[in-house]
């Protein structure tokens, strides 16, 4: 059974000498300079300035850093100056806190928030192969053929013999899945922030299902857990969201890429 599972043997770190780097963290960087591209030649295709994106891109770590560390101190107790432990709905949070309060506060348009969204999941997506790599996020011990085995003794799966299910490797997938609905939409949305409230609704939605998977989050209530319920509330907040936004550009003035 194990034969159609994924084995991964890479070892979490790469060593350089007497640097070592971490996957994770090379893999985030990379998500976060290739969603910059993404997000960059959306705004020059619009002809918008590209100016504001280096402080859109500090932003968005600044708040999936604090947000992500917060958050998994609330749900799991610990120090809260820590380099293990970040959950991706407070990051999430907070660094979509942060972006719509600077695109409001600087009169940059919702262009802008759209730009980040369009880049949010291929970022995210290559940002979690470093979760793939290293094992982290896994779920019961499984023989589904996305199961994955981390061979590698130096992976944070229990055990390197066994295959289990892979958050990291299920949000991989999630977030290849929503680029591929938002950009086959990018143009075809009636009013600029649609976008937004789209991804948020579809990253919300994929992963309430995704934590039927993974083990990683406290039960709550009902047989869910916590992310589910953040999940849920998310997606309220999305579709309710995107109401009031088509309400307000249908009953009020509305220009496409002015700050709401």
């Amino acid at each position: 059974m194990q034969l159609a599972v994924i084995t991964v043997g890479i070892d979490p770190e790469i060593q350089l000498g007497p640097l070592s780097v971490a996957w994770h963290g090379l893999t985030i960087a990379i998500g976060i300079a290739v969603g910059g591209v993404v997000a960059a030649g959306r705004l020059r295709r619009r002809g918008v300035s590209t100016e504001p994106l280096a402080t859109l891109g500090v932003l968005l770590v600044v708040g999936g850093i604090v947000g992500g560390r917060l958050f998994y101190v609330l749900e799991h107790g610990g120090p809260l100056l820590g380099t293990r432990g970040f959950t991706f709905d407070g990051g999430f949070i907070l660094a979509a806190v942060l972006i719509a309060g600077y695109v409001r506060r600087a009169k940059g348009g919702a262009i802008y928030i759209d730009a980040v969204a369009l880049a949010l999941p291929l970022g995210v997506a290559i940002g979690r192969i470093g979760d793939v790599i290293n094992g982290e996020h896994y779920g019961p011990q499984s023989d589904f053929f996305l199961a994955v085995r981390n061979s590698n003794p130096e992976a944070f799966t229990p055990n390197p013999a066994l295959a289990y299910h892979s958050g990291g490797l299920y949000e991989v997938i999630l977030g290849l899945l929503v680029f591929a609905v938002v950009w086959t939409l990018r143009d075809r949305l009636p009013r600029t922030g649609d976008l937004a409230w789209t991804v948020l609704g579809l990253f919300a939605l994929g992963r309430f299902f995704e934590f039927f998977a993974r083990s990683d989050s406290p039960d709550l209530a009902l047989g869910l857990n916590n992310a589910q319920w953040t999940s849920l509330l998310l997606l309220a907040v999305a579709i309710a969201g995107r109401t009031l936004w088509a309400r307000r550009a249908t009953t009020g003035p509305f220009r496409p890429g002015a700050a709401h």
